[in-house]
């Protein structure tokens, strides 16, 4: 018996397959794991959406999210992008403390969403995206209906948009003014930017500005489920209008048929265009006009491996890493709010074709890096970023599966490649407010033929918040994926040096559940072993 189970496990060791079956029991043993089983029957997908979900977990320190290797420390952007994109679903408490500690205090208003700095143009007012972090505790909202969360969050938005108002709000433009979010270096701005905070200071950048308009749209949202007056929804409401009428008729190039990621302090737009901006002005119901969402999805440039950051690239003097690492690179958290972005529009071959430039992406060091050259390289130090995760599984999570949280529930509205996935595609033991849900899409397409919860037709995909319990979703799309050419790996597909008897997996199974009712706390010390993808690498 010793000699078989000592087979069986080195057996386990040399194929991934049966490893990925182990940690997937040793997963569900474990009370506080977050991680959902995901299958697709695709494998380089199957082990891109592992990788992510390990690497998530390895980017907490010290009871915080970190933004990854090469940053240990708490960033108020890199955390709520993260959180937006899958890091709340995951893990709600985790996110929730993250954003606990992303503030300061302002003189005059309180606790306000912490600016975060950087070395070429300082921090606030020169940067003044802060208010990003309402992004993240809505959607902590979304996923877990905490109404003593929300009015938390609710109070940090109104005074950092009060500040924001106070310090960097530009009349005569009726725009905000501060350096794009996130693009924060010489990389990422024309050369007579260089280390001139002051100068990007008086500039009015897409993303940024994008970024209070979310803050009064969700800030208004959080007002009505909080039940406060009417004139005080009104009054974020009326804001937010004005700024977008204001983005829309200030910051749109028509002579490039997308918006532009910066108006200099001469009020002249630059050429380039911003993924970032881009992906969110498709995103919080901003823009709204068929044309110009379809012109947006044409124009926006796209290069061989995803989306860049910004295009064109500026011609700079590049001295090091933060001369050339915003200046039209690929950043993988970027091409996931594209992503969502597609998924949110129904554009089915952009979704796939960013998807699988992720997971090329991912294959190229076995990590989600921070950003990648055109050519896929990246420097080893920027591996295993947390945004870069969470934007891949933002693509699994509300693109394949198309969940969409809103305040009493989830709307489903997936999309599937055909010839690429299995006919069916699971993602199992998704933890959601009082329920956990195994959701299965079969067929292929954007069009649901059929929605079934718990093996009942409903009319509208749509499951309440309210319910409790363990749930099944099935969600069949009008196409078939008949041309899906993988299959499947199976036991039976092992070689014939390398199969397993059933009768010695059943026996050992049977060791596994004694063992676990005997020693229940060591198989969950088990639990937090980390494997990475090809097995190269085993951490406690």
């Amino acid at each position: 018996a010793a000699a078989t189970m000592m087979a069986f496990l080195r057996h386990l060791y040399s194929n991934l397959s049966l490893c990925v079956i182990t940690l997937s029991f040793l997963r569900f043993v474990s009370s506080d794991e977050s991680f959902f089983e995901f299958s697709s029957g695709a494998k380089e997908y199957d082990e891109a959406y592992r990788l992510a979900m390990t690497e998530v977990e390895r980017n907490i320190e010290n009871g915080v999210f970190i933004a990854g290797a090469g940053w240990t420390q708490l960033w108020t952007r890199d955390t709520s992008y993260a959180v937006e994109l899958g890091a709340g679903l995951l893990n709600p408490e985790m996110s929730k403390q993250s954003l606990q500690k992303s503030i300061q205090r302002d003189h005059e208003f309180g606790e306000v969403w912490l600016q975060d700095q950087c070395g070429h143009f300082g921090g606030w007012p020169n940067l003044s995206d802060a208010i990003v972090g309402v992004r993240g505790a809505w959607s902590i909202y979304l996923t877990t209906g905490d109404t003593e969360w929300l009015a938390w969050a609710y109070t940090i938005t109104k005074s950092s948009l009060a500040r924001a108002e106070r310090d960097v709000f530009d009349a005569s433009s009726g725009l905000f003014l501060g350096c794009s979010s996130f693009m924060e270096s010489n990389s990422g701005y024309p050369e007579k930017y260089r280390g001139n905070g002051k100068l990007v200071g008086k500039t009015k950048a897409l993303s940024t500005n994008l970024l209070h308009y979310a803050g009064y749209k969700l800030g208004a949202e959080m007002a009505k489920q909080l039940g406060k007056p009417q004139a005080e929804v009104q009054q974020l409401e009326d804001k937010g209008k004005a700024l977008r009428d204001k983005i829309r008729s200030r910051l749109w190039s028509s002579e490039n048929g997308y918006y532009s990621y910066v108006e200099d302090e001469n009020d002249k737009l630059l050429q380039q265009m911003e993924g970032l901006g881009e992906s969110l002005a498709l995103l919080d119901d901003f823009e709204t006009d068929p044309q110009r969402i379809n012109s947006i999805f044409a124009s926006t440039h796209r290069t061989k491996r995803g989306l860049p950051c910004l295009w064109p690239q500026f011609k700079l003097t590049v001295e090091g890493i933060f001369d050339y690492y915003h200046n039209g690179r690929i950043w993988p958290f970027v091409q996931g709010y594209w992503g969502l972005a597609a998924a949110r529009h129904q554009q089915l071959d952009v979704f796939a074709e960013e998807l699988a430039n992720m997971v090329w992406l991912s294959e190229q060091g076995n990590t989600f890096a921070e950003f990648y050259e055109l050519d896929g390289k990246f420097p080893q130090e920027r591996a295993r970023q947390l945004w870069s995760d969470t934007g891949f599984l933002s693509m699994i999570f509300h693109g394949l599966f198309g969940m969409n949280f809103q305040p009493n529930g989830i709307k489903f509205a997936p999309l599937k490649p055909a010839s690429v996935f299995a006919e069916t595609i699971s993602l199992e033991g998704v933890k959601y407010r009082g329920m956990v849900l195994n959701i299965n899409v079969s067929g292929s397409g954007v069009e649901i033929a059929s929605f079934e919860v718990d093996g009942q037709k409903e009319y509208v995909p749509f499951i309440s918040g309210d319910l409790t319990g363990m749930h099944s979703v099935l969600i069949t799309l009008d196409k078939t994926a008949s041309d899906f050419v993988n299959e499947v790996p199976t036991l039976s597909s092992l070689d014939s040096t390398d199969k397993v008897s059933w009768t010695t997996f059943i026996a050992l199974a049977g060791i596994v559940l004694i063992g676990l009712a005997i020693r229940g706390p060591m198989l969950r010390r088990l639990c937090r072993k980390k494997f990475n993808r090809d097995n190269r690498d085993y951490k406690k």
